[in-house]
């Protein structure tokens, strides 16, 4: 039976509160002029020569503490102190050189009251860490042959591990063997090598801590030992209570080359069928995986009420009851009948995927909360999460510059011709009179049989509103020769400039309009008028006409801003009749991204209209030049320019996933 190990000799520091000034700093070994007790600062203590290296840095949070742990590679010297004023811890490794990195920031994740990391090369041969803390807290400071761990007192959520830097090399590491001594064992043909401790991280670069155990590291081989003589392995390596059950049973064949202890315990008990469950009380549960589960699926529900503060209840609620606990005792084998056991004794199960939910969720729109049911031991889980998501969001202020020219030129020439006689004549550009003065109101006169000739042109061709009417008239021999001039030249120019400003928060969309409501009466006909006296209905809807703008910003990781534009400009145009109404329309649907304070330009609005028409004498009016002396011509330009200038700016950065949490 597994009765103790030899484990690393770290030296305590004792618990330190935080002071009203800086306190001077403690010693870590009885070694003369290492300590400042004789009033000596932390930079008056002869240095060790330079021959160390900080070469990691992690934060690692628990359930009731975060360790800090700075991996070195050599013989240092540590000191601390606090900083009561600003609730910071400071460590100074006196004896070593920054090995890594001082660019990389902390992601500032609050891990137990730790909001913010900062290190540097602090003078030739110290190193200084200085670790932030949200309030007072006490901690402790225990120096290892390979990392200093600075553990610091209060409640974590399950976040994940910060770390920076490189694996601590395998040649710096002396002593490396913690050695367990055997006296009996269970089975008398097991054979157990001794376990040896390998350093925290290993000798390849780090990849990512997030995917990786920052437990201490085991190399051990076991060979047809029971099961229960590799649990007490574990936990007097570890320093856990780990409890098997009475259905735990069975030899173990495994051999484990430095991996962490939890990640190996927990490969060795699912190959063999088992699996393992911590507690409240941190004791270490061993079980069958039907045991497990009905052990869960046994526990009484309790019920928790969470107030959001700025998420809607109803859209949390929606991503929490995906993550409730389900009832997942029915076992099936898919392909063959159902059983408890393998051929080998070891349970083999299939959870089933429509595994029903034994917890709810409700949401209460009225107090923006959340009603959460789900066993104890998921409620923190589900309580993090909600709070999670839980954040303010940033605020931007969108200011938009709106800039309509509306150009219109129209041009306009015609000449309008009359030749006749008093006999024979046309009646419709020059009326006559009858001999007693009176207007005759006939098409016109015709001679039968005369030889006369009478003419006329562009008769109904007219310039409308014109600006000039010119009048001619000659006698040519027997006839009367007329002429009408009429000439237009229009220019109408729209120039119009808002500014319109609106707030709004992320991924909220903010409405800008500048136009006119139109009414437009609809009527139905299908309700027409009938014997007991009705009616068409006619109905009233109203129509947007202008500038429509419709922005939905988002702001990234990195400042930026990334909108969502929609851009409209419409106009109404009455054609009359049954048609009523047509309304012309312009839009852009676009995304841009744009940095804090710069000017997005949404443009492509710009629309050209030309219309010509010309009526006249055939031929003669296609002349160069005279051409339009022989008819009517009409000229209409019309120029639209819409140019819109998008400037976001945050005003409000909001609570970012990594800040701390206020609850």
């Amino acid at each position: 039976m597994i009765r103790g190990m030899t484990l690393v000799t770290t030296a305590l520091v004792a618990l330190a509160p935080f002071t009203a000034s800086a306190t001077p700093a403690r010693p870590t070994s009885a070694t003369p002029g290492t300590g400042t007790r004789d009033g000596r600062t932390t930079a008056e203590v002869p240095a060790t020569p330079p021959a160390s290296a900080v070469i990691s840095l992690s934060v690692v949070p628990t359930s009731d503490r975060a360790d800090v742990i700075i991996g070195v590679d050599g013989p240092v010297v540590v000191h601390d102190f606090t900083l009561a004023a600003e609730n910071k811890i400071v460590v100074d490794i006196t004896g070593a050189t920054l090995g890594i990195a001082a660019t990389d920031p902390y992601d500032r994740v609050a891990r137990a009251g730790i909001i913010d990391v900062r290190y540097s090369q602090f003078r030739k041969n110290i190193v200084r860490v200085v670790l932030t803390l949200d309030s007072a807290k006490p901690y402790s400071v225990v120096r290892g042959k390979h990392e200093v761990r600075v553990s610091i007192e209060g409640k974590s959520n399950r976040v994940a591990i910060w770390h920076i830097g490189f694996d601590v090399p395998t040649n710096t590491v002396d002593d490396r063997a913690a050695r367990v001594e055997t006296s009996e064992a269970r089975s008398t043909t097991s054979k157990v090598s001794e376990p040896r401790r390998e350093p925290t991280l290993g000798t390849s670069r780090f990849v990512s801590m997030q995917q990786r155990s920052q437990q201490p590291r085991i190399t051990i081989a076991w060979e047809n030992a029971d099961i229960h003589d590799v649990l007490a392995a574990f936990a007097a390596f570890s320093g856990r209570t780990i409890l098997p059950s009475r259905e735990v049973s069975g030899p173990v064949t495994a051999e484990i080359s430095n991996q962490p202890w939890d990640i190996a315990m927990r490969a060795i008990l699912n190959a063999n069928g088992f699996d393992a469950v911590e507690d409240q009380n941190g004791i270490i549960i061993v079980d069958t995986f039907l045991h497990l589960l009905s052990r869960q699926n046994a526990e009484p529900l309790a019920t928790r009420t969470i107030r959001l503060n700025y998420a809607r209840a109803t859209t949390v609620s929606t991503m929490v009851r995906e993550r409730l606990s389900r009832d997942c005792t029915r076992i099936t084998i898919p392909g063959g009948p159902v059983s408890s056991s393998s051929p080998n004794g070891t349970p083999a199960i299939q959870l089933n995927p429509n595994c029903p939910v034994r917890g709810a969720v409700t949401a209460d729109s009225l107090t923006n909360s959340l009603s959460i049911t789900d066993i104890p031991a998921n409620l923190d889980e589900l309580e993090s999460y909600s709070r999670s998501i839980d954040l303010r969001q940033p605020q931007v202020n969108i200011k938009a510059k709106i800039i309509l020219v509306d150009r219109t030129q129209l041009e306009g020439l015609g000449l309008r011709y009359d030749l006749g006689t008093q006999q024979q004549f046309f009646n419709d550009v020059v009326p006559r009179s009858d001999s007693l003065g009176n207007q005759l109101t006939n098409a016109g006169q015709i001679v039968i049989g005369g030889n006369l000739v009478s003419a006329i042109a562009n008769a109904t061709a007219r310039v409308p509103s014109a600006a000039l009417q010119l009048v001619y008239s000659t006698a040519i021999g027997g006839f009367d020769f007329t002429t009408f001039l009429e000439a237009l030249q229009q220019v109408s120019l729209l120039d119009v400039q808002a500014e319109p400003s609106a707030s709004v928060l992320n991924n909220r969309t903010a409405n800008l309009t500048a136009g006119t409501q139109v009414p437009i009466r609809v009527i139905d006909a299908s309700s027409g008028a009938t014997s007991g006296g009705n009616f068409p209905r006619a109905t009233v809807r109203i129509q947007e006409t202008g500038i429509i703008l419709n922005v939905t910003p988002q702001v990234t990781a990195n400042g930026q801003i990334q909108m969502r534009v929609h851009v409209e400009n419409s106009d109404v145009q009455d054609l009359g009749g049954d048609i009523g109404a047509v309304f012309p329309r312009q839009s852009v649907d676009n995304e841009v991204l744009v940095g804090d304070g710069e000017t997005a330009v949404m443009g492509g609005l710009t629309q050209t209209t030309v219309r010509l028409s010309k009526s006249g004498i055939p031929l003669l009016i296609d002349l160069p030049l005279i051409g339009r002396l022989f008819g009517v011509t009409q000229r209409t330009e019309a120029k639209r320019d819409l140019l819109i200038l998008i400037t976001p700016h945050i005003i409000d950065d909001g609570q970012q996933p990594s800040d701390q949490i206020r609850r």
